[in-house]
């Protein structure tokens, strides 16, 4: 690789090394941080050569993460902590069985989650729309738009970057508040 393609590399590394490590933490549990890492380093390399080879343009994350994840599978294997619940003949044989009635409640629970879930980001959502709109550009701008302080201080005529956080923190503070009245008159009933 070339000094800007190495100079890009190491960029994206700085970028996601802390939320794949996140990531992987939380989706293998199973797995030692230490083994983690290791994966990480792997990965790393494999994405580098295949950079070199020119099998795929530069550093890109979805790609880096699939490998991440594509080795913690591996490893699990390894460990003997995945197991693969077969649904039919075809179907890898199974180190594990799990009952139908641990499969049910497992997808019962699942389900409970995810409504619980919803109802979250409902309650976020009806916060939000009672918020002021000049409050919800902020927050949007900075969380979803993911733009740097200074940058919102210019969109939205601000003195600078510490007035925009100011702001956006007394936005927080009233989403904050909304949110929990919500919540309250939901589960107080």
């Amino acid at each position: 690789m070339e000094k800007a393609e190495e100079s890009a590399f190491e960029q994206f590394i700085k970028r996601n090394e802390q939320k794949t490590l996140n990531f992987l933490s939380s989706t293998y549990s199973a797995l030692p941080n230490e083994s983690i890492r290791d994966i990480i380093q792997d990965a790393y390399v494999a994405l580098h050569n295949n950079i070199k080879a020119r099998k795929v343009d530069g550093p890109q994350y979805p790609y880096f993460l699939k490998i991440c994840i594509n080795l913690s599978l591996k490893a699990l294997r390894k460990q003997g902590n995945l197991t693969i619940v077969g649904i039919n003949d075809t179907d890898i044989q199974q180190k594990n069985t799990i009952s139908m009635n641990k499969v049910e409640s497992i997808l019962q629970v699942s389900e409970e989650q995810q409504a619980v879930i919803n109802e979250k980001k409902q309650l976020v959502h009806d916060a939000l729309n009672e918020m002021a709109t000049r409050c919800k550009e902020l927050l949007w701008s900075y969380y979803a738009d993911e733009l740097s302080w200074a940058t919102i201080a210019g969109q939205f005529g601000l003195k600078n970057a510490d007035v925009a956080k100011t702001q956006a923190s007394r936005c927080r503070k009233t989403f904050k508040e909304k949110y929990n009245y919500l919540r309250s008159l939901l589960y107080d009933r």
